[in-house]
């Protein structure tokens, strides 16, 4: 391919791959737990004029480095402080990973597989989540990607420019660490040593590896910052970080997130719907033509492999899990079926295995049981929950075609049949249905409803028995705490010299209002269903001599 074609190409696929993940990204309000916390943190942050120390609620927050705030900050300079402003850096990470791929995929194998690992990737279940969110994970997937990657780029190649890649990778790995910690240079690290004892060439290290550089440059790269948060909280950030958020998540669950062994077998194959369908067939043709020891590219396989293996067995070994950590796994899984689907190419097999038919069955399945849970089963057991009785149909139809093609041996339109469905679920997910969950998280209207009646003049805010951190974030102005009260009785207290804003279950209402005495009135301003507690929130507004 001409060098002016491939600068094209990768033009168009940066900008499609951006528009995709972008595409209606602020039409919900943040989501769950982890995205208003880190918005939060980050609204501290530029408060106290301060883009070092991450808080939260006026303490410091030790779950994440900082580097995935400074994406959020960029992304809220252009566009403000608003769904699309705080998850917008993730949607542009997304595009970036998937033209990392298309080039470097290119080079490691050809761009006919490049395309397909590229448009696979894109189109999983679990991208149409992950790059729509103000989390850590979608730089971790692109930095993680990249360090491998570039490895074994340089690894391949072994031309006299080939440790620019190595280099590179130092870099992704010290990035890696700057937005979700050790885990960004630990596992990759496994990784590459595993595959070079496997290929008996673990002096490549020192001999070609410049670790002499790559160190120095990984340091320089991740130390100002860890230092900067230790002396500035006097090592506390650090402390609490290595030992309660790293090693505490490996040794015990935290915040419930468990499951069995086999939980990220069923995660893995969830969210690279809809072409998981095809994993086990890949496997199978990839032992029996012994492609990750020898023939074509069996280099590249063979680190593939390792690298999708070490990550989902190590945090199938943790106590937390959550369907998130293993995300990782998916570029190599979508390249090893990228290889796959040319390999049939190439064959122009007479007919179907029997496996086509099984693989098109269980999405079909797939697709029609998502239509009926949440077209029937759902509503009845939530009826405040948004009728969702056509979000299956993309994937059983898109299942029915495939299937139909693939007996008639035509792969391109089977696998374009597919893709079109996933397409068209991600459309009908972030256009139609999460946008009618809006209603469900009510944090959004009662920090409006504030805002409206105070017209800028001070207010505190107080939770008695219910809090979620998106209510801080849109009740709140810059660096506001809420008072999470254990009871009612420090309630004239605050509300002694300014408003005060309490939220609490539906249910308590009469409490406070038996609990507030004259001088003091209480006025109820909202009341909303809330999704996550599955209760009536209210918003109350307590002041005195009204």
């Amino acid at each position: 391919m001409k060098k002016l074609s491939i600068v094209t190409y990768s033009i168009i696929i940066f900008l499609v791959s951006f528009l995709y993940f972008s595409w209606a990204t602020g039409n919900t309000s943040l989501w769950d737990i982890d995205e208003p916390i880190y918005a939060q943190s980050l609204k501290e942050m530029i408060a106290h004029h301060d883009l070092v120390v991450p808080t939260f609620n006026g303490h410091i927050l030790p779950d994440k480095p900082i580097l995935n705030y400074w994406l959020m900050w960029c992304g809220t300079k252009v566009f403000g402080w608003n769904s699309l402003g705080l998850r917008v850096g993730s949607a542009f990470v997304g595009a970036l990973l998937i033209l990392l791929l298309w080039i470097y995929v290119s080079r490691l194998y050809n761009p006919t597989i490049a395309l397909l690992a590229a448009s696979i990737t894109a189109t999983l279940l679990h991208s149409t989540v992950i790059f729509r969110s103000a989390t850590p994970d979608p730089l971790l997937i692109l930095t993680v990607s990249a360090a491998l990657i570039f490895f074994i780029t340089g690894y391949v190649e072994r031309d006299k420019n080939h440790y620019r890649f190595l280099l590179f990778s130092y870099a992704a790995m010290a990035l890696a660490t700057l937005d979700k910690g050790p885990i960004g240079f630990l596992l990759p690290g496994l990784i590459i040593v595993l595959f070079l004892l496997i290929q008996r060439n673990l002096q490549f290290l020192w001999n070609e590896g410049r670790l002499y550089i790559g160190i120095p440059l990984f340091l320089i790269i991740v130390l100002p910052w860890y230092v900067a948060v230790g002396i500035e909280t006097h090592w506390a950030w650090d402390q609490v970080f290595l030992l309660q958020q790293n090693i505490g998540r490996f040794d015990s669950s935290m915040q419930g997130h468990r499951g069995p062994w086999f939980y990220y077998v069923l995660s893995i194959f969830l969210g690279m719907l809809p072409w998981s369908i095809f994993l086990p067939q890949t496997l199978v043709l990839a032992i029996r033509k012994r492609y990750f020891l020898d023939g074509e590219f069996h280099v590249q396989n063979l680190f593939l492999v390792i690298w999708a293996a070490v990550w989902s067995v190590f945090f199938s070994l943790s106590a937390t899990k959550l369907p998130n950590y293993v995300w990782e796994v998916y570029p190599p899984l979508a390249i090893l079926l990228a290889v796959y689907f040319v390999q049939l190419l190439r064959e122009h097999e007479t007919r179907p295995p029997v496996l086509y038919w099984l693989s098109g069955l269980v999405l079909f399945t797939i697709g029609v049981t998502l239509s009926i849970l949440g077209g029937w089963v759902l509503p009845r057991v939530q009826p405040e929950l948004p009728n969702l009785a056509f979000i299956g149909l993309p994937y059983a139809i898109a299942a029915a075609m495939a299937t139909i093609f693939l007996w008639k041996r035509r792969l391109r339109a089977a696998l374009s049949s597919l893709g079109a469905g996933a397409i068209i679920l991600s459309a009908l997910l972030v256009f139609q249905y999460t946008p009618e969950f809006n209603h469900l998280k009510p944090s959004r209207a009662m920090g409006e409803r504030i805002r409206e009646i105070q017209q800028g003049l001070p207010y505190r805010l107080a939770s008695w028995q219910w809090f979620q951190p998106n209510f801080l974030f849109y009740a709140g102005e810059g660096a506001m705490r809420i008072h999470r009260l254990p009871n009612l009785d420090k309630v004239p207290l605050l509300a002694r010299h300014m408003p005060l804003y309490l939220v609490c279950p539906y249910s308590r209402v009469r409490d406070v209002l038996a609990a507030v005495k004259p001088p003091y009135c209480t006025t109820l301003l909202l009341v909303r269903y809330e999704i996550y507690d599955r209760e009536k929130i209210s918003l109350l507004r307590i002041e005195k001599g009204c």
